[in-house]
This record gives structure tokens, sequence and C-alpha cells, in this order.
């Protein structure tokens, strides 16, 4: 039985087939080597390896490209079920198991939209869906939580840690009640990372196994990163 569990979550920038940033994504999943791996704006080209099981993936929009969908799961352990969650283009939920000494984890993948969503269309003002998106994300996680170790990753749109340079007030505020009413601590949220809206949150009794936080950018041949986001990773003790 591995001594260590490693979470990572990564925004992939929405890659196309055959697109320029795909080598250089590839070889950083391979490079972090994550247990389980929750990856966001990603397209079924993209794959950590294969020693992971079948993935759980979010159901394509129709304005996706081929292979895009907003939100994967990967694992190394054996998914037991998949979780039905109140947005299934969004969000994705899957029972991992770790073993008989550990038991099960429930990994809850997803993104809480952005500023923009529906302003541009003239649909919603800026931060109204994002607020909106905290309020069915809390919902969800307090359904989902209930008696089990759980887990919740990806892209959030709020640093939660000074200097906030994104996100408002409110939303965090709306964020951390929402984490609160499911028992859940951000370990990612933490003033070392620097700038990062993309966090991994844990049940209480799985917060107190991790045992560090790295945040890391991967980059083409040229110097430009391979996406507009810094991928995390969680490592946790086992033991």
């Amino acid at each position: 039985m591995p001594n260590h569990l490693k979470i990572a979550t990564w925004n992939l920038a929405r890659p196309r087939w055959g697109s320029w940033n795909k080598p250089g994504i590839l070889t950083k999943l391979r490079e972090v080597d994550a247990d389980i791996w929750i990856l966001t704006e990603t397209n079924s080209v993209i794959s950590p390896g294969e020693n992971y099981h079948e993935p759980v993936a979010t159901q394509p929009e129709a304005s996706h490209t081929k292979g895009e969908n907003w939100t994967t799961i990967w694992s190394r352990y054996p998914i037991q079920q998949t979780l039905a969650t109140r947005d299934a283009e969004i969000a994705v939920c899957a029972e991992v198991d770790l073993g008989n000494s550990i038991g099960r984890l429930v990994v809850y993948g997803t993104i809480i939209t952005w500023a923009n969503d529906g302003v541009w269309s003239k649909e919603a003002k800026k931060w109204q869906r994002h607020y909106e998106s905290i309020a069915w994300h809390s919902e969800d996680w307090a359904t989902l939580s209930q008696n089990a170790s759980f887990c919740v990753a990806g892209d959030f749109n709020e640093t939660l840690s000074g200097p906030f340079d994104y996100g408002t007030r409110q939303g965090r505020a709306l964020l951390q009640a929402a984490l609160d009413r499911s028992h859940l601590t951000c370990v990612t949220a933490g003033s070392e990372l620097g700038y990062n809206i993309d966090h991994v949150c844990l049940s209480a009794d799985w917060a107190k196994r991790v045992v560090d936080v790295n945040k890391w950018q991967a980059f083409r041949e040229d110097g430009k990163p391979v996406s507009d986001h810094h991928g995390i990773t969680v490592r946790l003790s086992l033991d």
C-alpha cells in the first residue's frame, strides 16, 4: 500500500485535437504523476497515462469542439460508482476506493463559473452567475458529502488569500459558507501559493492528512505557458 496519495487539479484552457499545447500538457501530466486528477476545460484527447481507470467526465456542451468537456476525473484507484450532480455539463462526482485500510473518498470535480458569464449577452450582471453557481454547488456538496470522506477540486474563479486579485468579497463569503456547510477545508487557500483560483478542498479528517501543497506551470518550447492556469498538487499521508 502506498504511503502517500497525490491529488492534482489543472485547468487546461480548452485544448483541441492537434492543439499546439497538447504535447506540453501530456508531458506535465506524466511528470506530476498524480494518483487522482481533476482536469477542467479539458478534452478527451488528454490522458495522464495508461495506469488509470476509465475517466469520469461531464457531458459536453453543444458549443464545444470535438472531444471537449468541462471536467474530467482520472484515478489510478478503482472507481466504485459515479454520483449524479446538479449540472452534468459542469460537475462530475465519483466514489474512489483507496483500499481496505483507508476506505473510500468521494471526489467532486467542477468549475464555479467566472465573472462575466452571461454579461456580454446581457443575460446577467457581472458576478451574478458566479454567485448562483456557488449556491447550487453548496446544495450539491451538502448532499454528496453526507457520511462520506469528501474532496472538491477544480476551478473556483476566486482567490482565497491576499492579495485578492480575482473574485469579490461577497463571492468569497458565499464560498466559505458553502464549504463550512459541508465541513470542508480549502487546503489551497494559503497565501504561500500566491495568486491562485484553482483549489482542492477536503473533509476535516482528510485535511489533517495533507503533507504539502504545490503550484506549478507547464511551458512549451518557446517559453509560453500551455495554459493560463497553474496546476495544483496536494500530497496526503495514507499512514
